[in-house]
């Protein structure tokens, strides 16, 4: 039993490090709306593809050499993930622990898009995880 806990304790320690972030709760419907899943589209090629698209969405070769690497948001624990983190990394970007001390490029958003179009984000985000 002590080396059951002992196995999760130690997985758990190599897991994400998640820094605690604010209750949001997403305008009803948002997240599933396909004109706000379009809308994010939009954003994530103009705003976000360079660093974490893929090769044939804009994707620059400078991202290849992020540490840590900017995740291209297909894995499907994106989709799952709750909406009100993934607001508050976009809105906050590498402006917080742990990821200012872990090297993260990500520019806070926040002061360059409204909550309206971060939530359109979030709405992407989740429908492009596979």
């Amino acid at each position: 039993m002590a080396a059951m806990l002992t196995l999760v304790l130690m997985l758990a320690a190599c897991g994400e490090q998640q820094a605690p972030y604010p209750a949001r709760q997403a305008p009803a419907g948002m997240l599933s709306e396909a004109a706000a899943i379009a809308a994010g589209w939009t954003l994530f090629k103009d705003k976000c593809a360079t660093c974490h698209g893929r090769p044939d969405e804009g994707r620059s070769s400078r991202a290849d050499f992020f540490q840590p690497p900017a995740p291209d948001f297909q894995e499907s624990r994106y989709r799952t993930s709750d909406p009100a983190y993934l607001y508050w990394r976009i809105e906050l970007g590498k402006t917080v622990e742990p990821y200012a001390g872990q090297g993260s490029v990500m520019p806070a958003w926040g002061p360059t898009l409204g909550e309206t179009e971060i939530w359109q984000l979030v709405a992407y985000l989740r429908a492009r995880a596979g």
